[in-house]
């Protein structure tokens, strides 16, 4: 080669660097051909032509030239590291891992090897895992934007939001044009109720990419949820331009606005849910959306169909996490609910704290009682869907390893200190505050004891009522609520741990009926309020007209009006059609 051409391998390789870098790939890749077919084994050619083929998504390949590399410098950390890569996007995490590892073994502080094993465990779900590699990289590389984003994704996962919006915040000094992380600290200024904040980093992340669709969306539910409802449906409208075939976009719309349901849309629908190349949660909305024009049109049982297959493909896109969910729901914490305790070894016990506990299953009213409860004379903070109990519970367990969760009186000041941080709890308002974790039904024994001073109402619906608005609305993180067999049964959970409770602790818990509420809100209200040592007031009713008002439930609309009756028959054409579900319990019959 040298005699033809009058250059030397080193020269010619020189030749075929210079083109990579132009990214003349394929006057690259033939040069090292023709290198390797004087010198199979030039180490230089056999790397280059492992990242050309892994930029053309070529990863045999790139393993097949890597491992020649690595036979001839079994410690270079590039070959390392790139087999490493070559294995993960093949498959083959389990040998991509003990590449990394081979790296960081030889050079502890390598920042692409520890970055890509947090990737690597995040996307297996080790988040713990997962965050001990993005703190180490970061520690490495403070100015690794990237790896920043990451580590806040990994928080939030955790449940670290305070944390997560500092290492948002920590990549966007770096790299104050990253869109992902003025989006992502939305979110999570959006899970700590900080709206103002939520709403500006949406803006930001539009500002800095207009088309992005994300942003837009995510900016209309914060409008939806402070109930600023024109301005939602404009930022819809937005993400609608920017993704004309994301269907979620449409489902949120018809919410707020009633000429979505079009014919033009609905072809569009059915030509996009039969792609097969579609991602599954697309085609979940999709299923939604036709389910409300069969609604609309008194077909009953295939907006039922609808629903089903709608609800099938939406767990399907979170399966791994959903499966995990469904045995937590239907296991798990009904042995929590049944066998964890608190013991009185202090003798310390003397709580003021006064939380009401609001509890029940969804779409059973709770949110309209929330509202009057925290609109009367007296202010009380309300907490809407803390989980703090849930939480800290599940914590608490891991932590001891057992369901002896310890002192009674060192558990209440723990979870008191959680609702402190939220600011729900406040000398100026008596300690009272409002928790309507609805599924603090599996720990009422827990909460007896945990705070004696405790307020708990059970809101309570028709069933056929609660089954049907719970299915017709996608309810996007109970797991259980994608599967009519799982309704059912876990209704039928909560009805056994109500009952059970009651025997022996009746005047510890006020039925709220909805019926009942809606037929006569003042009457009710007033027993209510009363429950609750709180003296009742005309504001009580006219909740719906606080300024301050916030949902993030599926009655943000609704209790954005005053109370009004629904009528008794709405949900009876579908009391047959559920029948197959319901047949084996006696509450349903």
């Amino acid at each position: 080669m040298s005699k033809k051409n009058n250059l030397t391998i080193k020269e010619n390789f020189l030749i075929a660097l210079e083109n990579y870098k132009k990214k003349n790939f394929l006057i690259a890749e033939n040069i090292c051909n023709k290198i390797l077919s004087i010198d199979s084994h030039n180490f230089d050619s056999l790397v280059l032509l492992s990242n050309i083929s892994a930029i053309n998504n070529n990863y045999n390949k790139a393993k097949e030239l890597l491992t020649k590399a690595n036979q001839i410098k079994p410690n270079n950390l590039s070959v390392l590291n790139n087999l490493g890569t070559a294995f993960k996007e093949l498959g083959d995490i389990k040998k991509s891992i003990s590449f990394y590892e081979k790296v960081i073994k030889i050079h502890p502080e390598h920042t692409n090897a520890l970055y890509n094993l947090g990737i690597i465990f995040l996307n297996a779900k080790e988040f713990k895992k997962a965050k001990i590699f993005f703190t180490k990289t970061v520690k490495v590389q403070p100015n690794y934007a990237a790896a920043f984003v990451m580590l806040a994704n990994v928080n939030v996962e955790l449940k670290e939001r305070e944390n997560a919006v500092s290492n948002y915040q920590k990549a966007i000094e770096i790299n104050p044009k990253l869109v992902s992380a003025h989006n992502n600290l939305g979110l999570v200024y959006r899970m700590l109720n900080d709206y103002d904040n939520a709403i500006n980093c949406y803006r930001k992340a539009i500002e800095i990419k207009p088309k992005h669709g994300g942003a837009h969306h995510n900016l209309a539910i914060a409008l939806k949820e402070l109930g600023n409802f024109e301005e939602s449906i404009k930022s819809h409208e937005e993400a609608i331009k920017c993704e004309p075939d994301n269907l979620i976009n449409y489902f949120y719309l018809n919410d707020l606005k009633n000429d979505v349901l079009n014919d033009e849309l609905k072809n569009k629908i059915i030509k996009i849910i039969n792609d097969k190349n579609q991602p599954k949660r697309n085609i979940a909305y999709g299923n939604y959306l036709l389910s409300k024009y069969e609604k609309n049109d008194s077909n009953y049982e295939k907006e039922l169909n609808y629903l089903i297959d709608g609800h099938r493909f939406f767990f399907n896109s979170k399966k791994e996490k959903f499966d995990l969910a469904i045995k937590y729901c239907f296991e798990d914490v009904m042995q929590i609910s049944q066998g964890a305790k608190v013991e009185n070894l202090s003798n310390k016990m003397k709580s003021e704290v006064k939380p009401i506990f609001i509890i029940g299953v969804p779409r059973c009213g709770s949110t309209l009682v929330e509202k009057i409860i925290g609109s009367g004379k007296k202010f009380v903070p309300m907490g809407e869907e803390t989980t703090v109990f849930e939480n800290y519970i599940n914590s608490k367990i891991l932590q001891k390893q057992s369901l002896n969760l310890g002192d009674v009186a060192d558990v209440s000041n723990e979870i008191s200190n959680v609702y402190k941080n939220k600011g729900l709890v406040l000398d100026k308002f008596e300690n009272r505050f409002t928790d309507k974790s609805l599924n603090n039904f599996f720990y009422l024994e827990l909460i007896n004891d945990i705070y004696p001073n405790a307020k708990i109402i059970n809101c309570r619906r028709d069933i056929l009522s609660s089954i049907m608005s719970i299915f017709q609305n996608n309810i996007t993180e109970l797991s259980w609520a994608h599967d009519l067999d799982n309704i059912f049964k876990y209704f039928n959970n909560y009805f056994e741990i109500i009952e059970n409770y009651k025997k022996e602790n009746s005047n510890f818990l006020y039925d709220l009926e909805f019926k009942k509420l809606v037929n006569n809100p003042e009457i009710e209200t007033k027993k209510l309020m009363e429950f609750c040592d709180l003296p009742w007031d005309k504001k009580c009713l006219k909740f719906y007209k606080r300024k301050d008002l916030i949902s993030k439930t599926a009655s943000n609309v609704q209790v954005r009006k005053a109370i009004y009756k629904h009528p008794s028959n709405k949900y009876a054409p579908y009391k047959k059609l559920l029948e197959k579900y319901g047949k084996k319990y006696t509450w349903y019959n």
